[in-house]
C-alpha cells in the first residue's frame, strides 16, 4: 500500500514509525452510560428546539443502526444521554440548514461525557431549474441527482444529509421545474437520467445527461454553492427517449418439459475496461408461470444473466443462461435443470468424538466456483443435533466448504476437512451427479467478544494540513501469517484520532497506520507505518496508542 515517494512531496515524506502501547484491558460488555453534549447555534445565535442525533456506526455497515437524540433548549445547549461505547455520527435535523463543521465521526468510551461537539448552522444553498425535451416538452416526475465533486465534502457532512442530495424525492414537477433546497456550500455536478442497464418501469427511458446537456460527467458545468445562494435556470435538455426491451425464455427438466412455479433472477454484467468485468446488484423473486415461461419487461441494453433459485433441500441446483440485448426482443431463451450432487457427512468441534447440541444452529454452505460472477451457487444445509448434514443439488466443480451462525455474537471456524478419513484440499472436487459421502468437518469455536480500542498521536508537532490518517486491521493466523481472507473493514477514526473496533475473535492481528500526505487531486499516495502486532483476548477491550513520528524527506 507504499506509493512511489519520488513523485510525491518535494520537500518532506512522512516516513512513518509507530510506538504501540497496550494498556489494560476492560470487559467488552457494553453500558449506556456515555454521553454527548454540545451547542447548535444559527450563525453565532442559539438555536432552540432543534433535534440533534447520534447514529451508531457499526463495522461494515451503514449510519442509522441506531440513533440516540436529544433536542436543544433556549440557549442551544444539548445532551444526549445513556450512550453506549462506540463510533458515532452526530447530526442535526435540519432540513434548510446545513452545518458548516460537523465532524466524520466520534468515539466514545464507556461512562465518557463527551462535550464541546458544537454544531454550527448556516442556510443551505438552492439549485432549481428545468428539464425538458428535445422538442421543449417538460420531463414531469424525473429524479434529478445533485453530487459534490470534492471528495472532502462527502466525507465531511454526514451521510444521510448527502444521501438525500441524488434520492427520489428531487423530481421535476407538472411544469419540469425541479428545487434541491438545503445544500451544503460547495461545488456539484447535476444530472438527470440513467446510465445503467437494467428493468424499467416504462418502455423508454433518458440517458443520464448532466447539466447543461453533456453525457460526460468531464464536460458538465459545476455549480458553485454558497450559503444561503440560490442557483437558477439550471436546465438540462434531454434528448429523444432510449427504447427498452422483453426478454422471454422457459425453463425445463431433462427431458423438456416445461417447470412451472420456479423462483428466478436476474444479474447485470458491466465491463470495467482493462479491469475485467464484474456484476451489479441481482434481484430474485419472480417465479415462472404455468408453462414454465420467465419474462422481462422493459430491459435496457446490456449483458445479463437469468438464474434459478433452487429451494432448500431440492436435488437440482440452480442454473443460468447469459444473454445480451442490444437492439431486440429476446423470447427463445432456455435454462434446462438437471439433477445434481450431493454432501454429506458430519461436524464435530475439535478435539471431541461426539458433536454437540450447539452444532444443531449452524449452517454448512458448499460454494461451487464460477466462472460468471452474476451467477452464484451457494446450496447449504442445517446442522443436525447429532452433527450430521446433507447439501443436496450441488453443481459439478470445486466446492468450497463454510459455517454461518445463527447467533451473530458466535462464530465456527474450519479447522480441516476429511473425507473417509483422509485430510482434503481447501475445496472438494464434485463430479456430476457425484454422491459425495464420508465427509468429516472439523471445527472451532470462536466467541466475537473481543475488541480494540485507542488513538492515534503524532510525536514531535502535526501532520501538514489536508493530510489524513488511516488504518488497517488483518488477522493473522497461528504462524503470524496474515490469513487469506478477512470480512474486517477499515477502522474508523474520528476528528481526535480515536478509534474502537468491537465484536473480534480473540487473536493476534496486524494493524497498520497510513498517512495520505496532501499532493494533487486524483493522485493517490501512501506511507506506511511499520506494522504492530495487536493480541485480542475473549471478553476484554484491548487499549492501543499508536503513535506517528514524521521525519525529513531523506530524498
Amino acid at each position: 500500500m507504499v506509493s512511489s515517494a519520488r513523485q510525491a512531496i518535494t520537500c518532506i515524506l512522512l516516513v512513518i514509525g509507530a510506538a504501540v502501547h497496550i494498556q489494560a484491558q476492560t470487559t467488552t460488555e457494553k453500558i449506556a452510560s456515555a454521553s454527548i453534549s454540545g451547542k447548535v447555534t444559527i450563525k453565532g445565535k442559539p438555536a432552540a428546539g432543534v433535534t440533534v442525533l447520534a447514529n451508531e456506526l457499526r463495522q461494515g455497515m451503514s449510519s442509522n443502526m441506531r440513533p440516540y437524540r436529544a433536542r436543544t433548549d433556549q440557549t442551544g445547549s444539548y445532551r444526549i444521554t445513556n450512550i453506549p461505547a462506540g463510533t458515532y455520527e452526530v447530526s442535526p435535523i435540519t432540513p434548510a440548514l446545513v452545518p458548516t463543521n460537523l465532524p466524520d465521526s466520534v468515539v466514545i468510551s464507556e461512562g465518557e461525557q463527551l462535550e464541546n461537539i458544537d454544531l454550527s448552522l448556516v442556510p443551505g444553498g438552492v439549485i432549481t431549474g428545468k428539464i425538458t425535451d428535445s422538442e421543449g416538452e417538460p420531463i414531469i416526475g424525473e429524479p434529478v441527482s445533485i453530487m459534490p465533486i470534492d471528495e472532502q465534502l462527502q466525507s465531511r457532512f454526514s451521510s444521510t444529509l448527502l444521501s438525500r442530495l441524488h434520492s427520489a424525492g428531487n423530481s421535476t414537477d407538472d411544469r419540469g421545474v425541479y428545487r434541491v433546497f438545503g445544500l451544503p456550500p460547495g461545488k456539484y455536478k447535476v444530472s438527470v437520467g440513467s446510465s445503467e442497464s437494467g428493468s424499467r418501469s416504462s418502455r423508454e427511458y433518458y440517458k443520464k445527461t448532466f447539466y447543461p446537456s453533456a453525457s460526460d460527467a468531464a464536460k458538465a458545468t459545476v455549480i458553485e454553492v454558497t450559503e444561503g445562494s440560490e442557483r437558477n435556470q439550471v436546465d438540462i435538455v434531454l434528448g429523444r427517449p432510449v427504447r427498452t426491451f422483453r426478454v422471454v425464455g422457459r425453463v425445463v427438466d431433462e427431458t423438456g418439459r416445461p417447470m412451472p412455479n420456479v423462483e428466478y433472477g436476474v444479474g447485470q454484467r458491466i465491463d470495467y475496461g482493462d479491469s475485467g468485468s464484474g456484476s451489479s446488484s441481482s434481484r430474485s423473486g419472480e417465479a415462472t408461470n404455468a408453462n414454465g415461461e420467465f419474462r422481462l419487461e422493459n430491459v435496457t441494453p446490456g449483458r445479463y444473466t437469468i438464474f434459478t433459485v433452487a429451494p432448500e433441500g431440492s436435488d437440482v441446483p440452480a442454473a443460468s443462461v447469459s444473454f445480451e440485448v442490444v437492439d431486440r426482443d429476446l423470447t427463445d431463451l432456455l435454462i434446462k435443470l438437471i439433477k445434481g450432487s450431493s454432501l454429506s457427512g458430519v461436524v464435530v468441534l475439535d478435539g471431541n468424538e461426539r458433536p454437540l447440541t450447539m452444532l444443531s444452529r449452524l449452517r454448512i454452505w458448499a460454494a461451487v466456483e464460477s466462472t460468471d460472477s452474476t451467477f452464484t451457487n451457494h446450496p447449504s444445509s442445517r446442522v443436525g443435533e447429532d452433527g450430521t448434514f446433507r447439501i443436496d443439488g450441488v453443481r459439478s466443480g470445486l466446492a468450497r466448504l463454510s459455517l454461518a451462525s445463527s447467533d451473530n455474537r458466535k462464530q465456527f471456524e474450519i479447522v480441516r476437512v476429511e473425507r473417509n478419513g483422509r485430510p482434503q484440499s481447501e475445496t472438494i472436487n464434485v463430479k456430476e451427479r457425484e454422491q459425495v459421502a464420508g465427509i468429516r468437518v472439523i471445527v472451532k469455536y470462536v466467541k466475537l467478544t473481543g475488541g480494540i480500542r485507542g488513538q492515534v498521536k503524532v510525536e514531535n508537532g502535526e501532520l501538514p494540513p489536508a493530510s489524513q490518517l488511516s488504518l488497517s486491521l488483518w488477522p493473522l493466523d497461528e504462524n503470524l501469517e496474515r490469513k487469506r481472507t478477512s470480512s474486517i473493514p477499515e477502522p474508523k477514526l474520528d476528528a481526535r484520532g480515536r478509534f474502537f473496533m468491537e465484536g473480534l475473535a480473540a487473536g493476534t492481528y496486524e494493524m497498520s497506520v497510513y498517512v495520505y500526505p496532501p499532493g494533487p487531486p486524483g493522485r493517490t499516495r501512501t506511507f506506511d507505518v511499520k506494522t504492530q502486532n495487536v493480541t485480542v483476548t475473549d471478553d476484554t477491550v484491548t487499549e492501543v496508542t499508536l503513535i506517528i513520528k514524521p521525519q525529513p524527506d531523506p530524498n
